[in-house]
């Protein structure tokens, strides 16, 4: 893949052993840019925290990750996450892209990609919560064909939602 500015990068499933990656990945990022993606001020992440967002099983719980770098010196640029909800057809997602790579085509590649992963595992819907004032994820949704529900659900969040194919 290309960044809009054409710098080279991949993307992969995320693995166990990336639990550095996916620290390093959280702890580079803005503190708006943490409390945009988990809706809550996080400090440093917990070991177990880190093992869960690392471990996947591939259909009820996918993430993907896009990196620079290769061997030792691959790091994480985004990442883009889905689970299952409770009735296990539908499924929430998230969206993170470190704050240097925002706005350079990253998130429109990955959430395409994942959407395409969940409707493979039979998934029929895919939604997430977004802050009302994160207009940068509006406007990314709204490019991703997403429905925003016009009245929020608590706390000045939005629930962005579409069908898979």
């Amino acid at each position: 893949m290309r960044t809009r500015d054409g710098i080279e990068y991949s993307i992969r499933p995320i693995t166990p052993a990336d639990a550095r990656r996916e620290r390093e990945f959280i702890a580079a990022m803005s503190p708006l840019s943490i409390y945009q993606r988990f809706l809550y001020v996080l400090g440093e992440p917990s070991a177990d925290m880190i093992e869960h967002l690392v471990n996947v099983d591939g259909h009820r719980h996918m993430a993907l990750v896009a990196t620079v770098g290769a061997a030792d010196a691959e790091h994480f640029i985004g990442v883009a996450r889905y689970a299952a909800d409770n009735e296990g057809t539908d499924c929430e997602f998230a969206l993170a892209v470190a704050d240097a790579w925002q706005c350079r085509g990253i998130g429109t590649t990955l959430a395409p990609m994942l959407f395409e992963h969940a409707a493979a595992q039979g998934f029929r819907r895919v939604y997430g919560y977004v802050l009302a004032a994160n207009d940068r994820m509006l406007g990314l949704c709204h490019y991703l064909g997403l429905t925003i529900d016009s009245r929020p659900v608590d706390n000045g969040l939005v629930r962005a939602w579409r069908w898979l194919d």
